[in-house]
């Protein structure tokens, strides 16, 4: 039957459409390439974040690796995406395949047509079957391969969909730590000015009474330091909420973080040099125009999944097995003897011709999801 099944579909074609990528106009180099902070390296640095020689942002991140819950459910994804696909390549050989087995005690009426008279024990027997059964629905317009098609390039969109997340990750923690680090160093600043301010308003004071200068520079100085000591709490609560920020994308409850951020101290340095390469290798790089890419491939593979419902479907089916009963002058154990052997065997075809345009309109509605997702 497998030989058979391997020769038919040699011959035959999938219906729908082949994805193609779509075209997309690029530059051949970016407008700020002339400037000498930037170079047209094509060097893939993946692990950018450590150009900037900061212990406590490597360590935030791969903390972020381990612990981020979007991360976490990104790779259930892919494993179910996995699962999924195994499971559709499974539909391409014989899609039903079991075992059975029945045992059973029945009784028939007294009344029926051409029961025995005056032999109420004849009437009850058991019946026993065992064997095996099997169909498979030839894959004859490719609605399978193109199921396997379609499974794999949603394997495919959830793995970028993981690089995606795992790329705003390492981004939203690498702004996160320098936007506080930079809070703390206007903080320090702040409060060193708080400082100098208050001896400023000190000798403006000493000024005054002394009767050097009037009162006009005593109440400036007042006016400044006041203002100082006003960004003193935006900063601290501009912190704290940065550090909940932190811990949140590391998958840690809120908390000062002192084991991890006391690591180093200050604003990292970037790189005198970014190294960004070409436009179109930047564009095969970022995983969300690949997920984009495989989530169109996924859906037009769905439409030749729909349109092999407009043809009919070829099936192959059998079983094989044995029974047996107690009826008259036979005997449950008769059931071993190769003349309790029953089987059959043969050919089916179903096709929903009238179908009253549902088809159709399922196959207009597919590819209406697939301009969609090659707009996009």
């Amino acid at each position: 039957m497998t030989a058979l099944g391997a020769g038919l579909l040699s011959g035959c074609s999938m219906v729908g459409p082949d994805f193609q990528t779509p075209p997309a106009e690029l530059n051949p180099s970016w407008l700020a390439s002339g400037e000498s902070r930037v170079a047209e390296d094509p060097t893939n640095n993946g692990e950018w974040w450590r150009t900037f020689n900061d212990p406590a942002l490597n360590r935030l991140i791969e903390i972020g690796y381990t612990q981020n819950l979007p991360l976490q459910v990104a790779g259930a994804r892919v494993l179910q995406a996995r699962a999924q696909l195994a499971i559709t390549i499974g539909e391409e050989y014989p899609q039903t395949q079991q075992a059975f087995g029945t045992l059973e005690r029945s009784r028939e009426s007294a009344r029926a047509p051409g029961a025995p008279e005056g032999h109420a024990s004849e009437l009850e027997f058991t019946e026993a079957t065992v064997g095996v059964q099997a169909s498979w629905e030839l894959d004859l317009w490719g609605k399978f391969r193109r199921s396997v098609e379609s499974a794999d390039a949603e394997l495919a969109a959830s793995v970028a969909n993981y690089d995606d997340v795992l790329v705003s990750l390492t981004a939203d923690l690498a702004t996160s730590y320098i936007d506080l680090r930079t809070f703390q160093e206007q903080l320090r600043v702040a409060r060193d000015n708080v400082k100098v301010q208050e001896e400023g308003l000190q000798i403006a004071t000493r000024r005054f009474q002394g009767g050097v200068t009037d009162e006009r520079d005593v109440q400036q100085a007042k006016a400044i330091l006041a203002s100082t000591q006003a960004t003193i709490p935006q900063l601290e609560q501009q912190i704290e909420q940065t550090r909940n920020s932190i811990a949140t994308l590391i998958g840690e409850p809120p908390s000062p973080l002192a084991d991890l951020l006391d690591r180093s101290k200050g604003i990292p340095l970037p790189p005198a040099q970014v190294g960004i390469g070409i436009p179109a290798d930047l564009l095969r790089r970022r995983p969300d125009i690949r997920l984009a890419e495989a989530s169109a491939a996924a859906q037009s593979a769905q439409i030749g999944v729909q349109k092999a419902d407009l043809y009919p479907a070829f099936s192959l089916t059998g079983t094989f097995g044995f029974a047996a009963s107690d009826w008259g002058p036979f005997q449950i154990g008769d059931i071993t003897q190769s003349r309790s052997r029953t089987f059959g065997f043969g050919p089916s075809v179903v096709w929903d011709f009238l179908n009253y345009g549902r088809i159709e309109n399922a196959v207009r509605a597919q590819d209406a999801a697939f301009q969609q997702a090659y707009t996009n």
